[in-house]
């Protein structure tokens, strides 16, 4: 049966999902950690050769708290980076939020040594808050560059990943849907259709048995050549569908007549390659071959505020009553179709099959409106 529900898709289109609170929490205990017993190494060493006067025994509690101190702010560096990246199209409140931040370091962090200046003894002698303050300064801005830095290089880095496994996967459905149109124009069934409509026309009208046979040799030649874009404009899909359709109107003759109505302002709007054939395959072989009678497949597309609106209209056998959607009418050619267009455009795009009026069905692919380069409509 044909699939007759609308199965929206809420996968992301290439955003990266915030890293989870655990790991970055315990990524940041971990690093300040790990970086308080490197320097308390380092400064034991030190004064083991004598390049540096004892302190006491506050070296563990002034370090150990002066490291761990940084733990909130590197989570807050990493979350900011997340949601306001500095290459986004917020450029300008990404600036002024990294800004505040490091203001806030500033004056916590120094605020901070005032407070427990009596308890771990950061100084042998308080100085002014002013000096604490410019000492936080001079000791903080480095430290807050390299991590916002090193933040923001981690984001890029996830953001690469996640465009590669999406590149990836979207090469994948695009071989797969070129394997099921080449196994769609293949089937026993249509090729058999075809060439007995072929020896029929043989004898009583050559010319259009030599031209069914040219047109079968092109579909078969541009499903075996099909090059590696993921979108094409409407216009070259219509060039891509035009074979097909000649082949069927010649094999049902007066029982299929096939209307485009393209508004000429979307012909330059770019839609996922090999869209539009799994659509009308659909209602051609499971709307109207079944029927006795002419059916008609009309073919629209239009603009729709910011979207593209494509419409497969048959008068055929409409949808079946009941029974699971998508079972024996196209459900894995319009599966796939639905798994790239989530790839693609994420929840801005749709792929919905509905009852036709007054009979038939209707496929409606709804896209976001971009155009090709050098196009002029939208």
């Amino acid at each position: 049966m044909r699939e007759s529900q609308h199965d929206p898709s809420t996968a992301g289109h290439g955003e990266v999902s915030p890293l989870p609170a655990w790991a970055v929490w315990c990524g940041a205990v971990a690093w300040w950690l790990t970086d308080a017993l490197v320097g308390i190494s380092q400064m034991r060493l030190l004064q083991d050769i004598g390049e540096l006067e004892a302190h006491g025994g506050s070296m563990w509690p002034m370090t150990l708290t002066s490291a761990l101190l940084w733990v909130p702010f590197t989570v807050l560096c990493l979350r900011l980076s997340e949601r306001v990246p500095l290459w986004g199209e917020r450029r300008g409140l990404a600036v002024v939020l990294n800004l505040g931040l490091l203001a806030l370091i500033v004056v916590g962090r120094a605020a901070f040594v005032l407070l427990t200046q009596d308890l771990i003894g950061w100084y042998s002698r308080m100085p002014e808050p002013g000096s604490v303050l410019v000492q936080s300064v001079a000791n903080n801005v480095l430290v807050w560059l390299v991590l916002t830095a090193g933040a923001h290089a981690l984001g890029l880095a996830r953001r690469a990943h996640v465009r590669q496994r999406r590149a990836d996967q979207l090469q994948a459905q695009l071989a797969e849907a070129r394997l099921q149109g080449l196994a769609a124009q293949l089937r026993p069934h249509f090729l058999f259709n075809a060439l007995n409509a072929v020896a029929s026309l043989v004898h009583t009208d050559p010319d259009r048995a030599e031209r069914m046979l040219a047109r079968l040799g092109d579909l078969l030649r541009r499903s075996l050549e099909a090059d590696a874009r993921q979108e094409v404009t409407l216009r070259e899909e219509q060039e891509a569908l035009a074979p097909y359709l000649d082949i069927e109107r010649t094999r049902f003759g007066p029982r299929l007549e096939v209307e485009w109505h393209l508004s000429p302002d979307v012909l330059e709007a770019r839609v996922p390659h090999l869209a539009l054939q799994p659509l009308v395959e659909n209602a051609i072989r499971h709307g109207l071959a079944p029927r006795a009678e002419p059916g008609r497949v009309c073919i629209s597309a239009e603009r729709d505020g910011d979207a593209l609106r494509v419409r497969v209209q048959d008068d055929g056998m409409g949808l079946p009553a009941g029974g699971p959607p998508g079972r024996g009418r196209g459900g894995v050619g319009l599966s796939n179709l639905r798994a790239r267009l989530a790839t693609l455009y994420g929840p801005g795009a749709a792929l919905e099959l509905k009852p036709g009026t007054p009979r038939g069905a209707v496929a409606e692919l709804r896209l976001p409106l971009r155009e090709a380069a050098g196009g002029g409509a939208a």
